[in-house]
């Protein structure tokens, strides 16, 4: 017996804004070969939609069509995707799922990477332009996508690309895995050494909580580590599109487990920017596996989501 496997084999990096890491479970030297070069296959997935989905980057796809107004323009497919999940997301969820928050974003301070960002604002609007419907002003055919009002897709670009990394691992024979791209997560399969994959929630002061996945996404949304103060007011980057000038900080953190880390992602954000009466009744009427960490009193975790809870926590 080869003493060496089977083992874990990672690949941590930055990207996206956040750190990102790679696992694959290995058995043999010639798997550890294959897994070493997939994990950076993968990361080149990250760079490449990177540079067609920021806000941050001038000559991003994302920003060209930002600066292009009115104009039908041939699109990646990934845009073309993405664009087409927007617009489900955005009449799935009533209108909580808006990709036209960047004025609103930019009023705040939120116009540079977070790490290079001083928080002047850039622009002095401060309302989310919504009056007309989202299909008149995000237009979709075959091969093109035009703008009609500025967007920001940050909302769902972090859980799609997970997905896409997802399925390569899955082309490429590998079943168990882990991809994690900054808290945004799909756990597929298991651990050499256990039978699922064990997430530990961050920021609980009050006990330890894990979550066990397998062949399953895990997505969270807070303000732990995205908020700033400009003028004695305190902001985050979590807006709601009906309200973009209230700020709530009641919540540290929302997480969400779905079949699609997409799906996870998208959910985590919808439910963060409701009320705490909203959130809970949403995650209950349609049996969403949520946990919600609050500030100063603890943690609230839906009946559909405590089947994955290792630790039961509870306000």
């Amino acid at each position: 017996m080869n003493e060496l496997f089977p083992r874990t084999e990672s690949l941590e990096f930055r990207g996206m804004g956040t750190d990102l890491g790679l696992l694959i479970v290995v058995r043999d030297e010639a798997e550890y070969v294959r897994a070493t070069a997939d994990m950076v296959s993968a990361r080149e997935i990250y760079v490449r939609y990177e540079k067609i989905f920021s806000r941050f980057d001038p000559e991003s796809e994302l920003s060209h069509l930002n600066a292009s107004l009115g104009e039908s323009l041939p699109a990646s497919r990934e845009m073309l995707e993405v664009v087409r999940h927007s617009l489900t997301y955005h009449k799935k969820y009533h209108g909580l799922f808006e990709p036209r928050i960047i004025a609103a974003l930019e009023a705040a301070g939120y116009a540079r990477d977070f790490q290079q960002n001083d928080f002047t604002p850039s622009t002095t609007l401060q309302t989310v332009d919504t009056s007309r419907p989202l299909v008149e002003d995000l237009i979709v055919s075959d091969t093109t996508v035009q703008f009609r009002h500025r967007m920001d897709f940050s909302g769902i670009v972090k859980g799609y690309t997970t997905d896409k990394v997802t399925e390569f691992f899955h082309s490429r024979g590998w079943n168990d895995f882990l991809v994690d791209s900054g808290g945004d997560m799909y756990a597929s399969g298991q651990p050499f050494d256990a039978d699922t994959w064990h997430i530990a929630i961050e920021g609980i002061h009050t006990g330890r909580l894990t979550l066990s996945l397998s062949h399953i996404a895990v997505a969270t949304s807070g303000i732990s580590r995205r908020k700033w103060e400009r003028d004695g007011k305190r902001f985050h980057h979590l807006i709601h599109p009906e309200h973009p000038e209230d700020f709530a900080f009641d919540v540290k953190t929302i997480s969400v487990i779905a079949p699609s880390t997409e799906e996870a992602d998208v959910l985590a954000k919808v439910l963060f920017i409701q009320s705490d009466e909203e959130r809970k009744k949403m995650a209950v009427d349609h049996n969403i596996a949520a946990l919600v960490l609050y500030y100063n009193r603890g943690a609230w975790i839906s009946p559909a989501a405590k089947r994955y809870c290792s630790n039961s926590l509870q306000s």
